[in-house]
């Protein structure tokens, strides 16, 4: 093989690696995310009415200032 072919297949390596970390770490972050919204809308649907949170605190007073 010719050098040229042998930095090509190292490159091909190295972006794979790249795309393949960067990849498990979004899933392992999406896994969680979805994990802790199911388990949010889990609990929040046994309260009825409003709930006003620090959240939606926090919105409000953003809209005054």
């Amino acid at each position: 093989m010719s050098k040229q072919q042998l930095d090509l297949n190292r490159r091909s390596l190295l972006k794979a690696i790249t795309i393949g970390g960067t990849a498990s770490v979004a899933i392992a972050a999406t896994g969680m995310n979805i994990a802790n919204a199911t388990e949010k809308s889990a609990s929040t649907s046994r309260t009825k009415g409003y709930q006003e949170t620090t959240h939606i605190r926090n919105y409000y007073d953003s809209l005054r200032g």
